[in-house]
């Protein structure tokens, strides 16, 4: 099988799995217990935040785990409405799932949900984001790259402007990492990002909240995460992430464009893309002209290769994607549109193996 559905989940790295196997014989590890299988539980979680606070260039309180983005999120987004009574947020309508979903439930509950147009380009831009951020505005989420397209946001002048602004900006980096380089600038008040992403463990995911960013936890019961995040901690998993993060390296991102403009210079002919602003690496969204793409991403996964038409988390429906929809694409052109997503562990040979599946069955079949 040829696998380039990576921006739903990736393989698990081969030294990662070796790094959690480790960890599992090192006996039965509660981080809680006081015994020596509960410290060295504890000093495995504290020595893999403290990598991880270092490769992002945070504080180590800073750090909490959790089992995923969607919790991550769900917890800052609702935690700082909650701690600061917030009435209005920010965002956008081509969120993943797990904040779209989410700003539904919050305005059910009476919080102002303002969005910001967003055209072909892809994402919001920083004019955009100007007109549509009013005095009252409590809070602003946004994803810095967007999973379907690729398209990256301008964070640096985002954050920058929301920083002088005085307004918190949440960050879903689930798409980003280890995809393109991750800069905490500081304008951005909190973070997501899950392991399964970048070659780590599935299961397990992490959130950055700075020291002044108020939030309640979602999850209470027990002091573990500096009580805001009760449960005992994923030891495995956590060291698993810990060394994903390890072994992201930036020629690999020079090398998924390598593969990715091989894959371009051939489909271009076949339809357009998805997405004019600057995308990551990895990520190829495509418009076949007059295609069915259900039809042929079934057509593909019977030829033995792995594709998507959008979010793995809105997979199981014959509607459209919705991000492509609020993005300005019309119904035909999005049913059109299948998302090729690549990793560091895919070659060139299964690039070209896809070139020409897609040729034979593009030139002799109706879609």
């Amino acid at each position: 099988m040829i696998y380039l559905d990576n921006n739903a989940t990736t393989r698990l790295d081969p030294k990662v799995l070796q790094a959690m196997v480790s960890t599992y014989e090192l006996g039965p590890l509660n981080p809680s217990a006081i015994h020596g299988f509960g410290k060295k539980g504890k000093e495995k979680i504290l020595q893999s935040r403290d990598w991880i606070a270092k490769y992002f260039g945070v504080l180590s309180k800073e750090i909490y785990f959790t089992s995923s983005s969607t919790e991550s999120l769900t917890t800052l987004i609702r935690g700082f409405v909650q701690a600061k009574k917030a009435k209005r947020i920010l965002s956008t309508k081509i969120e993943h799932n797990a904040i779209d979903s989410l700003l539904h439930a919050l305005r059910a509950e009476g919080v102002v949900v303002d969005t910001i147009e967003v055209d072909l380009h892809g994402a919001p831009k920083l004019e955009q984001l100007c007109h549509s951020i009013q005095p009252s505005t409590d809070l602003v989420i946004l994803s810095s790259v967007y999973s379907e397209t690729g398209v990256m946001l301008d964070l640096e002048a985002i954050s920058e402007f929301l920083y002088q602004k005085k307004i918190p900006l949440i960050i879903d980096a689930t798409a980003h990492i280890g995809k393109a380089p991750f800069k905490v600038y500081r304008g951005i008040s909190a973070f997501s990002l899950s392991a399964h992403k970048f070659h780590g463990p599935q299961g397990v995911g992490m959130m950055f909240a700075r020291t002044n960013f108020p939030f309640t936890p979602l999850l209470v019961g027990g002091h573990q995460e500096m009580h805001r995040r009760a449960g005992t901690e994923n030891v495995a998993g956590i060291v698993g992430l810990q060394t994903a993060l390890s072994l992201i390296e930036e020629s690999s991102f020079s090398y998924m464009q390598e593969l990715k403009e091989m894959l371009l210079c051939h489909l271009r002919g076949m339809g357009s893309i998805n997405g004019s602003g600057p995308t990551i690496c990895n990520t190829l969204n495509i418009a076949f002209s007059d295609v069915d793409a259900e039809n042929l991403m079934i057509r593909l996964d019977q030829c033995g290769v792995c594709v998507s038409m959008g979010s793995a988390c809105s997979s199981g429906s014959i509607e459209p994607s919705r991000t492509l929809l609020e993005m300005g694409l019309n119904r035909s052109t999005a049913r059109s549109s299948l998302r090729f997503s690549l990793s560091r562990f895919n070659t060139k040979q299964e690039i070209e193996k896809v070139i020409q599946i897609l040729q034979e069955l593009l030139s002799v079949s109706t879609f």
